[in-house]
């Protein structure tokens, strides 16, 4: 039913040279607002829990790729040229929907990439950010827009040494901007001579070795300090998201070899991931709800994002192509609903090193 040949490989690499990256993004935008105005979103103590976090991608040769995203050298002796791009996602951990994605040049910095998501951040989230966005000018600019965080601090920081030396759980300190960062608030000049005071939260790991959260949640008893290193935890969703991009979707296995395309490319499989979670999401409530009601099941399940994902792209085809909406979200529920994984808290597994398997472009898998 899908396979219909109407036009050339010529008239459709023409047709697709028109199509904006962009409307991929849009798109995705839409997406997101219908979900958080009609779903009941998973949230923490009433807010969103966000992350940012960024990643590199490696781009073919092309001369517009080379002219969009420069070239860099690598290997032992900087012999060989390639090009990269830098990536950022903001991110719903709990509901594991994308809401904002920024792909620019290998050089461009991640606070950057991060300054261009803050206009999708509301005052009702709280933020999770690993320690490459700890500065006090951030903490600032979430400050300013009324966005809660927990960010893990650099031990560069002299309330970093001064706390982990001391004996204390956690700490309030003060910060001032610096008059070099005033810049990054130009829209927020009242708060250039304001000071704000974070909450130090000190984590011991398995390992013994010491974490240190700083946090803009200030009060123990709404948020005691046993809940945050559960919380920060959470970030590491963000970390599967991008497994399922970079691994599983292979995002790097790009459709074609232009800069043009490797925007298209990069902003289609975000709305897919988007789309995915968005339409498994009722099927996570209810396999929740099934675990609650069998109290024979010693774990909890949860849907294999993979297999969804791969679905997804069935849906897609079913309700767009096809045009039976109903059909193809039905039999998407059902599969997705069959298609489970275990839950299993605290498992932690050593990481394999191994060589990154190259993906060549002339032979995509079928």
């Amino acid at each position: 039913d899908y396979s219909i040949r109407e036009v050339s490989k010529s008239a459709f690499s023409q047709s697709r040279a028109k199509l904006a990256p962009t409307a991929f993004k849009e798109l995705n935008q839409v997406a997101m607002k219908a979900f958080y105005e009609s779903a009941d979103f998973d949230t923490w103590n009433g807010m969103r829990l966000l992350a940012i976090d960024g990643s590199i991608l490696k781009l073919p040769n092309h001369q517009t790729i080379t002219e969009e995203f420069g070239q860099h050298k690598m290997g032992s002796k900087a012999k060989c040229h390639t090009s990269m791009a830098t990536i950022s996602l903001l991110y719903d951990v709990f509901n594991q929907v994308t809401i904002d994605a920024q792909i620019d040049r290998f050089n461009c910095p991640e606070l950057t990439l991060f300054q261009q998501h803050t206009s999708h951040l509301l005052p009702c989230d709280l933020l999770l950010l690993d320690r490459g966005y700890c500065c006090r000018w951030v903490f600032f600019a979430l400050a300013a827009r009324g966005v809660s965080f927990c960010i893990r601090m650099r031990n560069q920081f002299t309330e970093f040494k001064s706390f982990v030396e001391s004996g204390e759980e956690e700490r309030m300190v003060t910060f001032s901007l610096a008059k070099k960062d005033q810049h990054r608030l130009a829209d927020y000049p009242q708060w250039w001579d304001e000071t704000i005071t974070c909450r130090l939260i000190k984590v011991v790991l398995d390992d013994g070795s010491i974490e240190v959260l700083c946090t803009s949640l200030l009060d123990p008893k709404e948020n005691p300090y046993e809940e945050f290193s559960a919380l920060y935890h959470c970030r590491w969703n963000e970390e599967e998201a991008y497994k399922i991009f970079k691994c599983r979707m292979v995002v790097e296995q790009f459709s074609g070899r232009t800069a043009l395309a490797i925007k298209q490319d990069f902003f289609a499989k975000i709305l897919v991931m988007s789309l995915c979670a968005i339409n498994s999401y009722p099927i996570e409530e209810k396999v929740r709800q099934e675990h609650k009601a069998d109290v024979t099941r010693k774990h909890d399940q949860k849907v294999n994002r993979t297999s969804a994902v791969a679905m997804t792209d069935e849906f897609i085809f079913g309700a767009i192509i096809r045009k039976q909406f109903k059909a193809a979200i039905e039999a998407f529920d059902n599969l997705v609903a069959k298609t489970r994984g275990i839950i299993r808290p605290g498992r932690k597994l050593p990481r394999k090193n191994r060589p990154k398997r190259p993906y060549h472009l002339d032979y995509k898998p079928l």
